[in-house]
């Protein structure tokens, strides 16, 4: 029987990785803990935020955009996880911005696709669309044709859904339902 580590064993693993300057390796085992989090019975999220917010600093002040961009993806994940969307937003796009300018194109197009995801949640189909287009054209130069072929079918379910909440729009304007 294979026993499996809990997400607060490897939110421990994280920080001891931390502690030795691992970077990489800290962001990785806490990404991998809050893939096991419940989601229901997360009562310190801000010990989880700050940590991240360690980090960063850690980053900004050895130089280190690479896992600065990293961080801040993170960052942007664990908000998004916590539906803290704006505040998620806001590190996605922080992050990309870094990722951009170093040439990082497959960090860039997966950041894209994290950003599309909160955009749709706050309901901006038209950005989210748009966002998943960049990161797709970015999978395509990549040659990433799997990832390609998934924003497709996002991009199709967005329109389809987008194109619904116009028409049911219309409808209630048009029967003066909303004035009642």
């Amino acid at each position: 029987m294979v026993a499996s580590i809990n997400h607060t064993e490897l939110f421990e693993k994280s920080k001891k990785f931390f502690e030795s300057g691992d970077i990489l390796n800290t962001l990785e085992n806490f990404q991998k803990a809050m893939e096991r989090i419940d989601r229901t019975q997360i009562k310190n999220k801000s010990e989880y935020i700050q940590f991240l917010e360690d980090i960063l600093t850690h980053c900004r002040e050895n130089n280190l955009p690479e896992e600065e961009a990293l961080v801040l993806r993170t960052l942007g994940r664990t908000y998004s996880l916590f539906k803290l969307y704006p505040e998620s937003m806001k590190y996605h796009y922080q992050s990309l911005k870094i990722q951009k300018k170093l040439g990082k194109k497959l960090e860039t197009a997966e950041g894209l696709v994290f950003l599309a995801e909160d955009l749709e949640v706050s309901g901006n189909f038209d950005t989210c669309i748009q966002t998943f287009q960049e990161a797709s054209e970015l999978f395509q130069e990549l040659g990433k044709l799997r990832n390609v072929k998934e924003i497709k079918k996002e991009i199709t379910r967005l329109k389809a859904f987008s194109k619904e909440m116009v028409e049911d729009e219309y409808i209630l304007h048009k029967f003066n339902v909303d004035k009642y």
